[in-house]
């Protein structure tokens, strides 16, 4: 099935030293999205991977020893990383001639283009202020992914403090790529540390081997469709489009003085260990993931923030799912040895969810009454079951997802230049993004480098909310993407609290 597969997708050597293949549609897709709102001077889903980093002092090591010694570790480990997964060090690019995106990969030339690439791609910061901070400042997004140290002030035991932190563009690695880039990471620092001078760097040269392709070729999606799935594929955007007529859409409020979109921001709520505990013995109980509970919890939190009028009336909540595709890829590139790729795909059918919105003279609060009486939450969290189970079980699924991300495709300027900045949606929605068990991807301690908190979030430029759902050390964190432009951290961590409480409620949960 392979075969079928464009050969312009395999990398090839298009003048000494340089590495060149086409994008498939899910790099296009954000590539092009990238684009579309270059003009803002920011980049619309540019990855932010974030991870808290602690090294002990070792007996008898000063501070500085001990952060001398972390640093070149994780400095080391980097140019390692550079070897193993080559993309980290690519970028897209915009043939103007061919008039097609294009990945590009440079190979080191000379003996001190090493440093120059560390130089420009691992940056330790002292900014005085938190590694999320920093994140939230409106930090830049580097032609190439780039690794940013965000050191903690020296501190009394010696120890060494810092957060990690990843910012690339979208169309180079995605979310759980990410998580997995960050294990290897660390695993090399962790070896790196305990051989000190005894390390011996990998040799390039031969390294091009290791670049990883798109997900059609990882995946073995035929280049055409079978004429069934193109009778499908035109199904689907039939109904969707059909769901959004004659009905009113469930929107998410935001700030409409600005027509023009701010930072990027995160904020995050966090279960108790008890709370997770009980949280996921009640959703197996019910037959539900934490992932089915928390996007029910999202529409009916919705469905309570809409306006109300004179009248009951019935709204629709329309969205979608992210799914990590690397199950469906073929050995390696179903692994870790592949984590700098764009393994994810999108459901191409919609999420579709019939809200009642109580009139305005009826004081009941409808998330409470949802919450306490959990009949319509339940009835809600089977229909997002069976859609997420009717994706997962779904044979023709992995073979439609490139139709499914063009769907969705801003064009791209044919010559290249910076297009107007699209309008701003009026109708925004809410989205999730389920990580899963985070501790399954990275290990919590390598070696002396104990780490905490990793997460992850594309860039947020529109009026929506982006949220995110993930556990760690038994411990269930629920956290929102947001762009300050259209909503403030109050309303966001709002909105996080009234979901987490109405599914909490609902289950069960003390």
């Amino acid at each position: 099935m392979g075969s079928t597969v464009p050969d312009s997708f395999e990398w090839k050597e298009t003048k000494p030293g340089r590495w060149e293949r086409d994008v498939d549609e899910a790099e296009q897709f954000y590539t092009s999205l990238a684009k579309a709102y270059e003009g803002t001077g920011r980049t619309f889903f540019a990855m932010t991977g974030f991870i808290s980093v602690f090294v002990p002092a070792e007996g008898g090591s000063s501070s500085r020893e001990t952060e001398s010694k972390a640093e070149e570790a994780l400095r080391k480990a980097w140019l390692r990383l550079r070897y193993d997964h080559p993309t980290i060090a690519s970028r897209v690019v915009f043939d103007v001639k061919e008039k097609k995106c294009k990945k590009i990969y440079p190979m080191f030339t000379e003996a001190s283009s090493q440093e120059d690439w560390l130089k420009d791609t691992f940056q330790i910061l002292s900014p005085g202020m938190s590694g999320l901070e920093w994140c939230n400042s409106d930090p830049p997004v580097p032609e190439f992914p780039t690794l940013f140290l965000i050191k903690s002030p020296s501190s009394a035991d010696g120890a060494f403090r810092a957060d990690v932190v990843l910012r690339a563009h979208h169309d180079i690695i995605d979310g759980m790529g990410t998580l997995m880039l960050f294990n290897n990471l660390f695993a090399h620092a962790a070896e790196i540390y305990k051989l000190g001078a005894g390390y011996i760097a990998p040799n390039f040269g031969g390294e091009w081997a290791n670049l990883s392709p798109p997900l059609r070729v990882a995946a073995g999606i035929p280049k055409n469709l079978q004429p069934a799935q193109e009778d499908l594929i035109h199904d689907i955007i039939h109904s969707n489009e059909s769901f959004k007529k004659d009905i009113e859409i469930a929107s998410l409020p935001f700030h409409r003085d600005q027509m023009r979109p701010g930072k990027h921001q995160r904020v995050a709520i966090n279960l108790s260990v008890d709370q997770t505990k009980q949280l996921l013995d009640k959703c197996r109980e019910a037959g539900l993931s934490i992932t089915h509970a928390y996007h029910t919890a999202i529409a009916v939190t919705v469905q309570g923030m809409q306006e109300r009028h004179a009248d009951e009336r019935k709204v629709r909540y329309i969205n979608y799912s992210l799914i990590n595709e690397r199950g469906h890829c073929s050995n390696p590139y179903s692994t870790s040895a592949h984590p700098a790729s764009v393994y994810h795909s999108v459901s191409g059918r919609s999420l579709i969810i019939d809200l009642n919105v109580l009139a305005s003279q009826d004081t009941a609060d409808v998330t409470s009454a949802n919450a306490n009486d959990n009949t319509e939450f339940m009835s809600i969290a089977h229909t997002v079951r069976n859609f997420y189970l009717g994706i997962r079980d779904d044979k023709e699924h992995i073979f439609l997802v490139p139709s499914y991300w063009t769907m969705s495709t801003i064009p791209y300027p044919t010559d290249g230049a910076t297009p107007p900045v699209p309008a701003r949606n009026d109708n925004p929605s809410v989205s999730i993004s389920s990580l899963g068990v985070l501790d399954k991807v990275i290990a919590p301690t390598h070696g002396p480098f104990q780490l905490d908190n990793p997460w992850v979030t594309g860039e947020e430029l529109g009026t929506g909310l982006g949220l995110f759902l993930g556990t760690w050390k038994d411990r269930v964190t629920l956290s929102t993407a947001y762009n300050d432009a259209w909503h403030d951290k109050d309303e966001a961590i709002a909105f996080l609290e009234r979901c987490n409480q109405t599914t909490l409620q609902a289950l069960g949960v003390q």
